[in-house]
């Protein structure tokens, strides 16, 4: 079977990938529950600054939160004042800037490649297309914020090296909105994303010798043109670099200096030096091997490392031949920000979100319109069956095996079938690479909204913060005071519309403290284990493979080792 490249180019057309992520997006948030303690905790900041009006300091559980800036808090309280307190809203944000990021990704491809429009088409497909790319970004974080910023920031300097200097301050404007936004969404390491992008222009510039004072050559007809870089030589190109950073600077410090006088001392320090240079130095969470990234950054790529069209075209670019600017822009910046992250201490696989955009225009780039063999998708039409014949055959597993967990029997087999289908058609279908690409993103997110749906009852069991979160707001409003035994992430504060903080015991001596200070009081606590004692908690709700239980407070102090023992 054929698809034509009018109707594949329909079929893969950037609105219906828009629309299929927005179905993605909102099958994410309806079939999970708030996931803790992340996504909890930071609508519980976003609760807290709307429950007592401080829009300057965010506070978590009474203290103020210093771990992030406050833009996401700030545009979760703006979706509160046009619809209300909810968390559907909330909870689009970060997924409405993993669509705005496909916009940004399509207007950057054109300003890096303006002679070749296939690149903007292919470019986003690639992105969204990805399994970790489309399942993140239902997640209420900071990265897709930072990404767009990090992408806004890259446009800006390629404005700024393209035509007269009134293009060059406009580009440099962009630049340092973009710093200083991205500087409010998550910290300062937005300047690890966007300043390489500028300090390195003499190496990226095709004609980059005449960047230096050589013989200049001709522009590529299908790159940006060369511009204020060559003209105007470094000194200009850095000072406008450095008055955006300056620009940047500003923007972050109109929030920072004065949320420095209101936050006090430690919350100063750990805004302007402490949160940084923790991470960066010796990080307090998260530390991981170096090789970290290497070992993560293929599984991030799927299912595009499965597709044969992507390696033939990998082999068979012309790399000396066809090497612009672009692709030097693009893999020099992915290799500094793997090698940067790398050697600092803290980890997490989505830090290193903004390399995507970078390989996907990589990826855009090289691949030709051409046409494309069956056996292209083999390797990935072979995985989605094999995945289609695990959905058919998963309801009757625990039957025959009593190892298999017993939620296992309850997915439903409609979305095997549904993947076989896929599967097949993958196998029969020849066309264009471009189009092919459309074809197969498409088919992801399907496949990312079908496991989102499978996995929602699973969530639903053991993450579901909800019902205990309720619990404690009947107990608050009775009056009744709570406390919880050991680390406390604020899980209930937004699900529950906690007005009044739940302290922490982290010690025997603070529990009876506690305990006398509140003898009518309740505490919250984590078992794994067995009750076999005479007194039973007031209420008992489950968490992942275990409970957390609500104890009286005379049942504790009667017997707290025991009691509040895991």
């Amino acid at each position: 079977m054929s698809i034509h490249n009018r109707t594949g180019a329909r079929t893969a057309s950037f609105s219906v990938i828009l629309a299929l992520w927005a179905l993605v997006a909102v099958v994410g948030v309806l079939a999970r529950p708030l996931l803790p303690v992340d996504e909890t905790r930071y609508l519980s900041v976003a609760w807290d600054m709307w429950l007592h009006h401080n829009w300057l300091v965010p506070h978590l559980n009474g203290e103020p939160y210093a771990h992030k800036p406050p833009m996401l808090f700030w545009l979760i309280n703006a979706t509160w004042a046009i619809f209300g307190v909810n968390d559907f809203t909330a909870r689009l944000i970060a997924p409405l800037f993993a669509g705005l990021n496909l916009v940004m990704l399509v207007l950057l491809a054109r300003r890096i490649w303006p002679g070749k429009p296939e690149i903007a088409q292919l470019a986003p497909l690639f992105l969204i297309g990805g399994t970790y790319y489309a399942g993140y970004g239902t997640l209420t974080y900071f990265d897709m914020l930072q990404c767009f910023f990090a992408l806004l920031g890259w446009y800006g300097v390629f404005v700024a090296n393209e035509g007269d200097r009134q293009n060059a301050r406009k580009g440099w404007i962009i630049t340092g909105i973009a710093i200083g936004l991205g500087v409010l969404s998550k910290g300062p390491v937005i300047l690890l994303y966007v300043l390489p992008a500028a300090v390195f222009a003499p190496v990226w510039r095709r004609d980059w010798s005449s960047f230096m004072g050589g013989a200049r050559r001709p522009a590529n007809s299908g790159t940006a043109k060369a511009g204020l870089v060559q003209n105007d030589g470094l000194g200009r190109w850095y000072a406008g670099m450095g008055l955006a950073v300056v620009l940047g600077a500003v923007i972050a410090l109109c929030w920072a200096i004065p949320a420095a006088i209101f936050g006090g001392e430690d919350y100063r320090n750990a805004i302007f030096w402490g949160q940084t240079a923790g991470r960066m130095v010796d990080s307090f969470a998260h530390v991981e091997p170096f090789y970290y990234y290497l070992v993560a950054l293929p599984a991030m790529l799927l299912p595009w490392l499965l597709w044969g069209g992507l390696w033939r075209s990998l082999f068979g670019f012309g790399w000396r031949r066809d090497m612009d600017a672009g692709i030097r822009f693009c893999l020099l910046g992915a290799v500094f920000l793997l090698v940067a992250f790398s050697l600092i201490s803290g980890k997490r696989v989505h830090y290193i979100l903004p390399v995507l955009p970078l390989l996907s225009l990589i990826f855009a780039r090289i691949i030709a319109d051409l046409p494309t063999r069956r056996m292209d998708q083999i390797p990935v039409a072979v995985f989605v069956i094999i995945l289609g014949v695990a959905g058919l055959v998963a309801p009757f597993l625990p039957s025959f095996f009593a190892k298999i967990p017993a939620w296992v029997g309850l997915l439903d087999g409609w979305w095997g079938a549904f993947l076989l289908l896929a599967g097949g058609a993958l196998l029969v279908i020849e066309t264009r690479r471009t189009v092919a690409v459309g074809v197969l993103a498409g088919v992801n997110l399907l496949l990312v909204s079908m496991v989102f749906m499978i996995a929602a009852p699973r969530l639903h069991t053991d993450y579901n913060m909800r019902p205990m979160a309720q619990y404690l707001k009947t107990q608050q409003d009775a009056g009744r005071n709570v406390a919880y035994w050991g680390k406390y992430h604020a899980q209930f504060q937004f699900l529950g519309r906690l007005e009044q903080p739940i302290p922490m015991l982290l010690s025997m001596e603070e529990v009876q403290q506690w305990l006398d200070a509140h003898p009518h009081g309740e505490i919250i606590a984590r078992r794994d284990n067995p009750i076999t004692g005479p007194d039973q908690p007031l209420a008992r709700f489950d968490y992942k493979n275990d409970h957390l239980v609500i104890w009286d407070a005379k049942a504790v102090k009667a017997d707290p080792e025991g009691v509040l023992a895991r």
